[in-house]
């Protein structure tokens, strides 16, 4: 053989080896992406078993939630199950703190227990059981997002008032009320009921020296309590410069308002006589003001109201009241807040620019609305002291008109002319107790009647904001609200009291304008069964003799 033909023999082989070559690899590399995307893609082995895995854990999670709804309702011989029951076997098969439960119902209304499970899912995973046993997924409802304008001009005049307490800084549900927080200067304090008395609590961890209660009454017809409530809402001292003041704590919680058709109907929904599905059948109910907005029974916006949107916190629409989260534009604090605490009175003199808040005393009047912002946040900078808001007045109202509260029983007006915190002078507040948020000793005092208090709202587009200039600069912060409209539906806050309660118990409604700029609340003494909680009226920022205010305090 010639040495060119070996040659081309030889070129021709290796061509052939690195076409095999590059095939083989192209093979190879086909096989391994098959075969990674067989282990690692969605729909992959590893992904499967990973699922499968996972699916294991919660089919044995849901049993073990049957196991024990069979225990409790054996425990009670097979008649329906009790709360404490399941809670206790739910402890034989979930850690401590991996478990919750609650009352509550299903989307079809039935009343059962929601059983939340933290053991495989952080945010916790929820099943239904029923009264009679049976275990079903439980998926809690999103807020609907109305559409403006559609709904109907229901009337509001006929509401109640539903809370629900909020845990920590959470949006999560629970029936004991955060506990109180304190801080250097604050003091627990208890009262005796029959002298006014207080005394200094010994172990402020405890429980023992407050109670967030429902209201009981023998005779709910008349639309809640007349003779006094069950709630003892906690009470602190604070020391400021050597003299003592007193505050009230309001718990974080959520809300919503049911608009019934009738003050018939509204006292039979308080009386436990009509159910709520009862009276939307009966079309009992006109609308709500919940997470979705203020809404008609089908969902939809009343007309000419403005939409908001808030944070759903069960499947009944309630929304965290925004007093207690970060939200500057409703009234909200620079973060979450586990409960605020509120002045028990109207502010007094306690000389060098400095308030106190106690009773018996006349209130601090002829201060302009700067000086009153200005003195408020001085009054003690470590607790976070400030004008209180219109959200905290509001979250104050709400609480007062729940059941635990006074259940829609109006608090009394202080109709005392020498404007003595209290009802009077000395120790008045202790017969003057149906002037308190519950009815007892144990609540906040001068809500009604009185002076009227300026609180930190105000209309920002005003140019009558002179007498504000400490504070009104049309910027919403922790310390005041700015209002954009001059009609309460255009531009109420949702949980401020000035839309979805307006002319509740026939308090006065009038809301902030381009004149008077600055928010009045409560009402003053003179103007009778026109004063209240629900009251709401304007001023150009003054200092007037029928003008005072009161501070809250947002300790963390």
């Amino acid at each position: 053989m010639k040495n060119d033909q070996i040659a081309y023999i030889k070129k021709r082989n290796t061509g052939i080896t690195l076409i095999a070559l590059i095939i083989t690899i192209i093979v190879l590399l086909i096989l391994a992406g098959v075969t990674i995307a067989t282990l690692t893609g969605d729909n992959g082995i590893l992904r499967r078993a990973t699922d499968a895995s996972e699916q294991t854990k919660l089919a044995e999670e849901k049993e073990k939630v049957k196991l024990s709804a069979l225990g409790a309702l054996t425990k009670n011989n097979g008649e329906e199950i009790m709360q404490d029951n399941l809670d206790e076997e739910l402890g034989k098969y979930f850690e401590t703190g991996k478990y919750a439960v609650k009352p509550g119902t299903n989307e079809d209304g039935t009343e059962g227990y929601i059983v939340t499970i933290t053991e495989n899912d952080a945010n916790g995973r929820k099943y239904f059981v029923d009264k009679n046993g049976n275990v079903e997924d439980y998926t809690e409802r999103e807020p609907e997002k109305p559409t403006e304008g559609t709904g109907t001009n229901f009337n509001m005049a006929y509401g109640v008032i539903e809370v629900e307490f909020l845990s920590g800084t959470s949006h999560n549900t629970t029936t004991t009320p955060n506990h109180p927080v304190l801080k250097q200067g604050m003091t627990a304090i208890t009262y005796n009921e029959a002298t006014g008395e207080t005394t200094n609590v010994s172990n402020s961890n405890g429980t023992d020296w407050y109670s967030y209660v429902e209201t009981t009454d023998s005779d709910m017809s008349d639309g809640g309590t007349t003779n006094g409530g069950d709630s003892h809402w906690a009470n602190a001292k604070v020391t400021v410069d050597n003299v003592d003041s007193y505050f009230v704590w309001i718990p974080r919680y959520a809300y919503r308002i049911i608009y019934f058709d009738s003050q018939d109907s509204e006292n039979a929904y308080r009386a436990g006589t009509l159910t709520e599905e009862e009276a939307l059948v009966n079309e009992q109910i006109v609308g709500y003001s919940d997470a979705r907005g203020i809404v008609d029974t089908e969902g939809r916006t009343k007309s000419g109201v403005s939409v908001q949107t808030a944070i759903s916190v069960n499947d009944k629409y309630f929304k965290t009241h925004p007093a207690f989260d970060a939200d500057v534009n409703y009234g909200g604090w620079n973060s979450k807040l586990e409960g605020i605490w509120v002045a028990k009175y109207e502010a007094s003199s306690a000389g060098n620019n400095k308030p106190k808040f106690v009773a018996g005393v006349s209130s601090w009047r002829y201060i302009a609305i700067g000086n009153v912002f200005t003195n408020a946040q001085n009054y003690n900078t470590t607790l976070s002291s400030h004008l209180m808001k219109n959200s905290e007045w509001g979250a104050v109202a709400y609480l007062t008109e729940s059941k635990y509260g006074r259940n829609g029983t109006e608090i009394t007006v202080n109709s005392n002319s020498n404007y003595y915190t209290g009802g009077g002078s000395g120790t008045a507040y202790v017969t003057n107790i149906k002037q308190s948020s519950t009815g007892n000793i144990f609540g906040v005092y001068d809500l009604s009647g009185g002076t009227l208090e300026y609180v930190a709202g105000y209309y920002g587009e005003s140019p009558s904001l002179t007498n504000g200039s400490s504070f009104a600069d049309g910027t919403n912060d922790a310390y005041s609200t700015v209002y954009t409209g001059t009609t309460a539906s255009s531009d109420y806050k949702y949980g401020d009291a000035t839309y979805e309660t307006s002319g509740w118990n026939g308090d006065n409604v009038a809301f902030v304008g381009v004149e008077d700029p600055f928010f009045l609340r409560g009402g003053y003494y003179i103007e009778g069964a026109k004063a209240g909680v629900f009251y709401v009226n304007a001023n150009y920022g003054k200092d007037r003799y029928y003008l005072s205010f009161r501070v809250s305090l947002a300790v963390q």
